[in-house]
């Protein structure tokens, strides 16, 4: 009832403002691309798809519904610059009053003072962190607090055409995959697959991507109850008998021709429409697109696509997953006023989380996921685990971004280009660690020197 009052208040405030007053307004600094042309009007969400579409009908719908009282203004920048941007424009006091981050972001902006505890201002709008999934509450959580607004949980899947699978006897009795539950399976299964069709088993990013392979990495070690930071924040371990046998394991299918060579993002999505190989392992963010290309004739996934989280090759079930989080950066916010019209722009988009899920990606509350609405998506109840398995980097090592590009190019060197395995992963570790101490050393931190 408290927060029920506490947000009507805040709303009353708002629209107690004298009649003449002009709307407040914020700006909202996103990625995802621009498309006014096709939803700049729309203020249903249920009109528009793809994550460029309903995020620009959500925004409509917003300003829609405070007409007079909040604009939100968005100011949309390209993915691949967007952290540089919005770097300069802190530098330069031009601060976004909401911003968009991923969660594997976060730490950098917490441990440099740009961002400030949510949870009393949560509690006081009525954003209930409580129903806050499980890897959702860790990918906002800093130091026991949260810093951020959890947008959506996204993740690795297998996405399978399974007209192919059916060519190698891989589909059950009840039209689902025969997947893997070890790698010695993972093997036989890929090396039937090719003898069967002559075609690789797996799709692979493996041109231009640098994520690909420590996501994939990642994923096959926490099965493995394992770490990639078993000691500390700042010193990451390449040695571990986990990590050996991921990327055996990885190296074996490329060099056996059990996966694509040479595609990069776009390329891949090609290779799968037309059926150069059964599994691509891609992102959450295009079963919408998928899954409307399978209800195409001319696809070679027509009537034959599903997706599943990544299979459980190890000991534990367990993912990649990363987050889209909102932040409330520190001079974003001239005033009182347009820091409480930021927060009902939270709110809003707290509430609107099962709209967001229909771009594939999962919503972050549990009320959502264990909701009807949510669970008739089609392929939704089967990658809901992901909401409670989606693994990451401990959200305290900085510099994520860096650590992921500098291991993927040594894991690219390593599977793809032949590069000696130990001599390669020694060199990246040490590369990794001695940025980390530099980083804690510029920040006053303990991490001592690396080894």
């Amino acid at each position: 009832m408290r927060l029920i009052l506490k947000t009507a208040a805040l709303a009353l405030l708002l629209a107690c403002r004298p009649a003449a007053a002009a709307p407040v307004e914020i700006s909202f600094a996103r990625f995802f691309g621009s498309c006014d042309a096709d939803y700049g009007n729309v203020t249903d969400p249920s009109q528009a798809t793809g994550e460029c579409g309903i995020i620009t009908a959500l925004v409509n719908k917003f300003n829609a519904q405070h007409r007079g009282q909040i604009v939100v203004r968005t100011q949309v920048v390209e993915h691949g610059s967007y952290y540089s941007q919005l770097g300069a424009r802190i530098v330069g006091r031009d601060v976004p009053a909401v911003a968009i981050l991923h969660s594997s972001a976060l730490n950098d902006f917490v441990k440099r003072g740009l961002i400030a505890p949510l949870d009393h201002e949560f509690q006081a709008i009525g954003i209930d962190s409580a129903d806050f999934t499980p890897q959702a509450e860790t990918a906002v959580t800093v130091d026991g607090q949260h810093y951020a607004l959890p947008f959506d949980t996204h993740s690795w899947l297998w996405h399978i055409n399974l007209n192919l699978m059916r060519r190698a006897g891989l589909v059950r009795a009840d039209g689902k995959p025969v997947l893997p539950n070890s790698p010695q399976q993972l093997l036989e299964q890929a090396r039937r697959f090719k003898k069967a069709t002559g075609k690789p088993y797996f799709i692979w990013l493996t041109t231009n991507d640098p994520a690909f392979f420590p996501r994939t990495l990642l994923s096959m070690l926490r099965q493995q109850n394992g770490s990639l930071f078993p000691n500390d924040d700042f010193h990451i371990d390449l040695h571990s008998p986990a990590v050996r046998d991921a990327v055996r394991v990885l190296k074996t299918l490329y060099e056996e021709g059990l996966t694509s060579r040479g595609m990069d993002y776009g390329v891949a999505l090609q290779g799968f429409a037309a059926g150069e190989g059964a599994v691509m392992v891609n992102g959450t963010w295009i079963i919408g697109d998928l899954l409307k290309q399978a209800r195409q004739a001319d696809s070679a996934t027509y009537k034959g696509y599903t997706a599943t989280p990544f299979p459980q090759l190890y000991a534990n079930s367990a993912m990649w997953a990363d987050n889209h989080i909102m932040v409330m950066l520190k001079g974003g916010t001239a005033d009182a006023g347009t820091r409480q019209a930021a927060l009902v722009f939270l709110k809003f988009l707290y509430d609107e989380g099962g709209v967001w899920a229909r771009t594939g990606q999962l919503p972050t509350r549990r009320s959502v996921i264990d909701s009807p609405a949510f669970r008739q998506l089609p392929l939704r109840s089967e990658i809901a685990t992901i909401s409670r398995d989606g693994v990451a980097l401990p959200i305290e090592v900085a510099r994520q971004a860096i650590v992921g590009k500098t291991l993927g190019d040594a894991l690219t060197a390593t599977i793809v280009y032949g590069a000696a395995v130990d001599k390669t992963l020694a060199q990246a570790e040490t590369s990794i660690n001695r940025m980390l101490a530099r980083d804690a050393q510029f920040k006053g931190g303990t991490a001592g020197a690396a080894p």
